[in-house]
Parts: structure tokens; C-alpha cells; sequence
């Protein structure tokens, strides 16, 4: 080509803004499904290791119903095991976080407390759900005052995002094709709009290789351009709901081992696709290489 194939985005500007907000919207919006989805992932594994469902019974600490209970927990396939506190190991335990004078000034005492039972999960990922399930159940119990899970938020919302996520991902590859048509048709047009001086070109000895460099070229930049712009909007996005997912999440921080990878799939994703759909449509149409193809630049050249 003659000059820099950039040049020609100029003449669709409006078209070319379209397609590159609408990829990079595409693009940030994946982003921000992997790092949401890897974040409630996290969160899930945290509360599980950091805090155990706890079951507060009455009763004695060495009765036979509550020996019962803890061998019909121990018997659930996901418990490890089960850790039992006395009320006067409670009392104990109140001392040590609240102090002595906080613990006398509220009035309580050993007798007030019922026995805590810790349950130790088996393993960890999806079966925390259901042990969080079934520990709930048992609050129906007589003998079972009350039950503490370990961030049923999270597990609901971890429980939510596997029943639609296949769904969502499907809708995201179907943006996302969108958005690729959308580019391929916008380089298409280019080059449409350059035949006759490509055909020139090839009469004075242009390769076909070099001829169709300048569709790749564009394809490139277009998507790693959006890339670029995804990578900023996705952590931008993400801040913006840490309000939100705060109730959810254990941590609803962002670590940068989790985003630059993200942002850097982003940006070589983009770069790409875009180099890709440039790659297909570089060639152009067999009539576009025909000696009529000519006819355009001569009648612009010669009115």
C-alpha cells in the first residue's frame, strides 16, 4: 500500500468506534467473570478452612444424646471429624477474647453456655455446600439450640453462579462472535474500498502477500486495541462492585496475581482474534483481480 493502513479507520470512524467499544466491552466483560467467579471460588475454600459450622447443644457435655448426635455427624461422608467444647471450655474461651470484667459485667456463667460441637469438613470445594445443608438441618433437633455456618452467603452465591454459569459463558461466546462480526465486517469494507488500488498495485508487481498485509495489520491493532481498553475497564468494573460483593465475599479484594493475567489474556486475546479475522480476509475476492477492477481508479483518475 501507498500509505500506513490505519489511514483508512479514519474514513469509518464512527464504525470503527462502534467495533472497538463493542469488543473491548465484550472483552472486559469476560474478565470481570473469570476474576468474580475465581473470587467466590476463594471465598468458598476460605470459609471452609478458616471457619468450621458449629452446633450448639444443650445438655450435659458427656450425655449419651449428645454422644449420639456427634456419632451420627461423624458418620456423614463429608465430616472429618467432630471437635467438642464444654461450657466451661466456652467460658474460658469468652475470658480470653472479651476479658474477665466484660464476661462478669454481662452475668454469664458456665451453666449458661451449651456445648459446642465443631465440625471439621473432609474435603473442600462443592461438597461445603451441601455439609452447610446438612448441619442446618439439625436445627430443627430438640436438643439443638442453634447452628453457626461459615458464610452461607458465599456458599449460596458460589451455589447460584454453578447453576448458570454454563449459560452465561454460552451468551458471553455469543457476544463475543457478535463483536467479531462486526470487526470482520468493518476490515471487509476497508479492503472492499481499496480493490481498485490494490489491483493497480498488482499490475505494477505488488504481491498478493504484501497487498493483504495491510487487512492484517488492521485486524491486529483493532484488537489489541480493544484489549487495552478492556484490561482498565475490568479492574475498574470489579472496584466499583467490591461494595457489592463485600457481603459475599470472606475477601472481596483484588490480588494482582489473579488480575494480570487476566488483563494480559485481555490485551494478546484481542491482539489475536483481531490478527486472525485479518488473516481470513486479506485475500480478496476472486472478481477483485479481474481487469474491470481497474475501472474505478480511472474513472476517479480521469472524470
Amino acid at each position: 500500500m501507498l500509505r500506513s493502513p490505519l489511514v483508512a479507520l479514519s474514513k469509518r470512524r464512527t464504525w470503527t468506534a462502534c467495533v472497538l467499544l463493542g469488543l473491548a466491552a465484550i472483552l472486559s466483560l469476560g474478565g470481570v467473570l473469570a476474576l468474580g467467579s475465581w473470587q467466590l471460588e476463594r471465598a468458598q475454600q476460605s470459609a471452609a478452612t478458616q471457619y468450621w459450622p458449629a452446633i450448639y447443644v444443650e445438655g450435659q457435655p458427656e450425655s449419651a444424646q449428645l454422644d449420639a448426635l456427634i456419632a451420627e455427624v461423624e458418620g456423614w461422608s463429608r465430616v472429618a471429624q467432630v471437635h467438642r467444647r464444654s461450657p466451661d471450655e466456652n467460658m474460658e474461651l469468652l475470658r480470653e477474647r472479651l476479658g474477665d470484667e466484660d464476661v462478669r459485667q454481662m452475668g454469664l456463667d458456665a451453666s449458661l453456655l451449651p456445648v459446642v460441637l465443631e465440625v471439621e469438613p473432609s474435603a473442600l470445594g462443592q461438597s461445603s455446600e451441601a455439609l452447610a445443608a446438612q448441619v442446618a438441618a439439625l436445627e430443627v433437633r430438640d436438643e439443638v439450640v442453634a447452628v453457626d455456618l461459615p458464610e452461607s452467603q458465599a456458599l449460596e452465591a458460589m451455589a447460584a453462579w454453578r447453576a448458570i454459569r454454563v449459560g452465561v459463558w454460552v451468551g458471553w461466546a455469543l457476544a463475543l462472535l457478535g463483536a467479531l462480526m462486526g470487526l470482520g465486517g468493518l476490515l471487509w469494507r476497508l479492503r472492499e474500498e481499496e480493490r481498485a488500488e490494490q489491483a493497480m498495485l498488482e499490475q505494477f508487481g505488488a504481491s498478493r502477500v504484501a497487498l493483504g498485509r495491510a487487512t492484517l495489520v488492521r485486524g491486529l491493532v483493532l484488537g489489541a486495541a480493544a484489549g487495552a481498553l478492556a484490561a482498565p475497564a475490568t479492574l475498574l468494573t470489579l472496584s466499583a462492585l467490591s461494595a457489592a460483593l463485600q457481603p459475599l465475599l470472606v475477601d472481596a479484594t483484588l490480588s494482582a496475581a489473579a488480575a494480570v493475567p487476566v488483563m494480559v489474556a485481555q490485551i494478546c486475546g484481542g491482539a489475536l482474534l483481531g490478527a486472525l479475522l485479518g488473516w481470513a480476509l486479506r485475500r480478496p475476492r476472486q472478481a477483485d483481480r479481474a481487469e474491470g477492477a481497474l475501472r474505478p481508479l480511472l474513472d476517479w483518475r480521469l472524470p
